[in-house]
């Protein structure tokens, strides 16, 4: 039915990598869970093996393969090999095969005699007696005896090479198979004639059971709870060595001889004989039918009382208790002639809801039961209940088809109706809160009663569906509803229907019940489900973590029943539920402690297209962008059901990927460099306890990707970069001195053409209003007008004087700036009091002329201030030339200024904006410091500078240039200052970069 096509079985095996072999008549066939596969020719270029008639997989990762006459084959990582060629073994045939204690091969051939595989080598038993016939089983007790069995000659023992006969008794049979028992100190003889055991002193077949005797025993095996499986002529037997053994033959179809039988690692039998191949595996449902002794097909509701006994009662009628295994059947108070609808207890009482007889109660008394009815003559609203729910306080509330709800407190009842508020008379399930209040759902929605007043949810609410079929509340006091439109869920007073839900939860629910692992189990018309709450709670419930369950997992059927109480959990957490066909039971938390790692097995990798070899850490050529990988996982028993979750290091994206059933992950947009390929399984319960599998490859990185290559190439556009710069520059530069030399000769023709004009045009008028005034008397009325006439015109010509010597400034093709700066003075008459200092610093750098005019006059108009207003006795200028900038610092000791004169200047003067505007033609940046009565500091080019009083100035490069008054070598308390270098341009402020074109050098 799975596609198996080997034919006869002769042997299985599983190996390490999780395949399950099968040694077939037509060869080798390989199962992986999903499909099988025959291989004929598992070394290519050679002929179909033929027939496999052993396989045996030792503790080293190899798995031996024995074919008829001298063939042996070995499969390790992935691949078939010749161990005939490879070892050098000279053998007519092998006979048998199998493993010692410590799980390496033992094998035997006539002329190679007794052979074990240990560390790589075959080692050779050299017996010194023969051993008649054809030795066809082997096996290795505690002792480190090796025991043989003969097909006609009977068992012969070998202890330190010596051989000794066993019995006469089995000298006329065939000892087909031998198996130590689980603690090697006895053997199990399986021969033509029945099953032996070797007690450690003799053969003995006391206590074994009769069955056992009479089978043809082909083949044996053990599993991990002891019992021991025979393959015998007539089916599968299971031997159990309890106190006494007993022995039940579970597989005894007609002609069905069973062959090979083996334990897999999931726990599964597998056999397997002419026939072809079958398994019988534990699922997560024990399940009960018809044919386990159950009265009818259709089920109803389920109880499990505290005592561990399950109540249940079939859709056709009867109540019915299940416990060990044992169906009782209750027939008290017509309980038998009627159909009970729902079941509920506890404290020793079982209460019944019926179909037509109303409310009953239970009580054990010994082996019998005492039973008391309530109907409608008792105060009950209806004698057809549908639900039936026991309080914690001993209150029984019921639920009927048509008329309410009634409650029974006190030997009282109490009943509810659509008059009282309740939305529905038909009430299909009950549950109490945590915190007393109870919920009913009805046909209108959800009703809860709390402080004797109801309160109803239904579609306009949220609710999927208003027909609400049953209510229950998890271990989280969280409240599911499943309705005729699927789940929904009431928390913190909101009716929610989870976003998440797949097709399954969204279909007609008929019961809702929770078990201890934190999982749900839902129930519908054709599903038994089980998802994680959290995950449901949360939103983030996907396909992949709801699981199905089918008659492969036990269940008799996979569909349930509309009835109250249909699924429920018992005190051990294991989940009872009423199913069309029977009864099941799981034991979630068993199951899940049972569960076997499971190892994820990489199938192949492919780059590019190209396979790449894993035997090794695998090295892919440069340019490759993608890798694939197909994998697969160990798991038998319900592959489907494995999820993987995986990773790359070394990738842009190195988490965990959420959890996928493909068995296939693709990475793309690989660059150079070393990768980790990791990934793990969960098995069939969702458990994530396998070992991780990693695949380690390496990218190699092509020309253009090497570091040294990229090194070069960010060197090469640095250079072009700079020499871009440079070339940019330069060009700059010359354009500006072309505009530099256009304004210089504009401003000489200016100044040439004042001079020529209007300044002699003024002498001259001067001159001659002059010689006026030297002609006019003394008494004359015009006379004080003539006079005030050439004093205003004298000042005018001394006006143009000066403006003439602000375009163009006396010697400035000979002296530097600091120089022109220390002859201010002379210029002009001051005070005697007054010193004043020009100091520099660094090294002084020809400048452009327009640049050095400038900032000439820019420093020139402070110092002149500070001479006319200031009233200083201490008037300095510090020039600093710097790599990158020029700084310009004029202070004094004077009264101050004014902040609105700061920042504004003086009505009618325009010493202050006249400087502001040079320093923004020139791109400087200019700074006033002042306050009344504290000096000013006159920053040409603020460069980061803090005062530090009374600093010598000796043996700096400091340079005092012109000093009138005071002492050189001491700079005092406001002069000397720390520089920070800052790459500026001239006049710079903080955080703008410019750059000075220089006539001497590139900026």
């Amino acid at each position: 039915e799975k596609g198996f096509l080997g034919g006869a079985v002769f042997a299985i095996c599983q190996s390490h990598d999780g395949y399950l072999w099968i040694g077939t008549e037509r060869g080798l066939v390989r199962f992986d869970g999903f499909d099988f596969n025959l291989i004929q020719h598992p070394l290519p270029g050679t002929p179909p093996i033929g027939a496999v008639r052993g396989l045996v997989a030792d503790t080293e990762g190899n798995l031996w393969i024995r074919l008829d006459g001298p063939h042996l084959l070995r499969y390790r990582d992935g691949r078939f090999e010749d161990a005939i060629t490879q070892f050098g073994l000279q053998e007519i045939a092998f006979t048998s095969m199998s493993v010692d204690r410590d799980g390496k091969l033992l094998l035997w051939g006539p002329q190679c005699r007794l052979l074990r595989f240990r560390d790589g080598v075959f080692l050779r038993y050299d017996l010194s007696e023969d051993i008649p016939g054809i030795v066809i089983s082997a096996a290795e007790t505690r002792d480190r005896k090796v025991w043989l069995g003969t097909r006609e000659i009977g068992l012969f023992q070998v202890d330190r090479r010596h051989s000794t006969t066993i019995s006469d008794r089995l000298a006329l049979t065939s000892v087909n198979t031998l198996l130590p028992d689980a603690n090697g100190d006895r053997l199990w003889i399986g021969t033509n004639n029945g099953l032996e055991l070797w007690d450690g002193h003799e053969l003995t077949s006391g206590g074994l059971p009769p069955l056992a005797k009479q089978l043809q025993i082909l083949a044996l095996t053990r599993d991990r709870n002891g019992n021991v499986w025979a393959g015998t002529g007539s089916g599968l037997a299971r031997i159990t060595p309890a106190l006494t053994f007993s022995a039940d033959l579970i597989n005894n179809k007609a002609h069905s001889g069973i062959s090979a039988v083996y334990e897999d690692r999931d726990g599964d039998i597998w056999f397997g004989g002419a026939h072809g191949i079958e398994r019988l595996r534990d699922g997560m449902f024990t399940g009960f039918s018809a044919e386990q002794g159950l009265p009818a097909q259709n089920n109803g509701p389920v109880y499990v009382d505290s005592g561990g006994r399950g109540w249940f009662a079939p859709s056709s009628g009867g109540l019915y208790s299940l416990k060990d295994g044992l169906v009782r059947h209750i027939a008290v108070a017509g309980l038998d002639k009627d159909v009970i609808y729902s079941i509920s207890g506890g404290d020793g009482e079982i209460w019944l809801g019926r179909q037509r007889g109303g409310l009953t109660e239970l009580k054990s008394k010994g082996d019998s039961f005492v039973a008391r009815t309530y109907t409608p003559a008792d105060g009950l609203a209806e004698s057809s209940i549908y639900s039936v729910h026991r309080n914690r306080d001993g209150t029984i509330w019921a639920g009927t088809v048509s008329a309410g709800i009634s409650r029974l407190r006190n030997g009282t009842f109490s009943n509810y109706s659509v008059a009282n508020g309740l939305a529905s008379n038909a009430v299909f399930s009950i549950v109490e809160g945590y915190d007393g209040t109870m919920w009913f759902a009805t046909a209108s929605g959800l009703e809860s009663f709390a402080n004797n007043h109801w309160k109803n949810y239904a579609a306009p609410d949220g609710m999927p569906s208003s027909n609400t079929r049953s209510v229950f509340e998890d271990s989280k006091h969280v409240l599911w509803m499943a309705t005729s439109g699927g789940l929904a869920v009431l928390d913190s007073g909101h009716i929610e229907v989870p976003n998440c839900l797949t097709d399954a939860l969204r279909e007609d629910i008929f019961g809702i019940s929770e078990d201890t692992q934190g999982s749900l189990w839902i129930v519908t018309s054709d599903h038994i489900l089980q998802a994680p709450r959290g995950r449901l709670l949360a939103g983030a419930l996907s396909d992949s973590d709801v699981s199905s369950y089918g008659p492969e997992d036990g269940l008799p059927g996979s569909g349930g029943v509309r009835r109250d109480h249909s699924v429920t959990t018992d005190s051990n957490g294991r989940i009872w539920i009423s199913l069309a066909r029977g009864l099941a039971i799981a034991d979630p938390a068993g199951t899940a402690s049972g569960a076997v790692p499971v190892k994820v097995r990489i199938e192949s990798v492919t780059a590019a297209g190209r396979p790449v070899n894993l035997t090794q850490s695998p090295k892919l050529a440069a340019g490759t962008h993608s890798i694939t990988f197909n994998y697969a996982d160990s798991n038998l028993a319900n592959p489907q059901r494995v999820r993987f979750r995986y990773r790359l290091d070394g990738s842009f994206d190195q988490g965990w990927s959420s959890e996928v059933a493909l068995r296939q992950v693709v990475f793309s947009n690989l660059g150079p460099g070393s990768y980790r390929f990791r990934i793990v399984a969960s098995n069939g319960v969702g458990l994530w306890n396998g070992p991780e599998t990693t695949v380690d490859f390496l990218v190699d990185p092509a020309f253009w990707q090497t570091w040294w290559f990229q090194i070069v190439c960010v060197t090469v556009c640095c250079l072009i970069i700079i020499a871009v710069y440079r070339l940019r520059m330069a060009e700059l530069t010359r354009r500006l001195n072309v505009r530099f030399q256009d304004r210089l000769a504009e401003r000489t023709r200016i100044a040439q053409e004042l001079h020529d004009t209007l300044l002699q045009g003024v002498l001259s008028a001067s001159m001659q209003l002059d010689l006026v005034e030297d002609q006019t008397p003394d008494t004359a009325p015009t006379k004080p007008m003539l006079k005030r006439v050439l004093q205003l015109m004298g000042q005018v010509t001394e006006e143009g004087r000066n403006a003439l010597r602000g375009l163009r400034a006396p010697d400035s093709d000979i002296l530097s700036l600091e120089t022109a700066l220390s002859r201010v003075r002379d210029e002009f008459t001051f005070g005697e009091n007054t010193a004043y200092r020009v100091v520099t610093q660094g090294d002084p750098r020809t400048l452009n002329p327009i640049i050095r005019d400038e900032v000439y006059r820019i420093a020139r108009e402070a110092v002149v201030n500070a001479f006319l207003h200031a009233r200083a006795k201490i008037i300095e200028v510090e020039v600093e030339y710097s790599d990158r900038s020029l700084h310009i610092l004029v202070r004094d000791d004077g009264c101050g200024m004014d902040p609105k004169v700061l920042d504004a200047g003086l009505e009618g003067h325009w010493g202050l904006p006249g400087m502001r505007e040079r320093s923004e033609n020139i791109g400087a940046t200019l700074k006033l410091r002042s306050r009344v009565g504290a000096g000013t500091d006159r920053h040409c080019a603020a460069a980061c500078k803090r005062d530090q009083p009374g600093v010598d100035c000796r043996g700096t490069d400091r340079r005092v240039v012109a000093v009138e008054g005071g002492a050189p070598d001491r700079c005092g308390a406001a002069v000397c200052w720390t520089n920070v270098t800052v790459q500026l341009p001239i006049l710079p402020s903080p955080g703008a970069c410019r750059c000075l074109p220089s006539a001497a050098a590139d900026p």
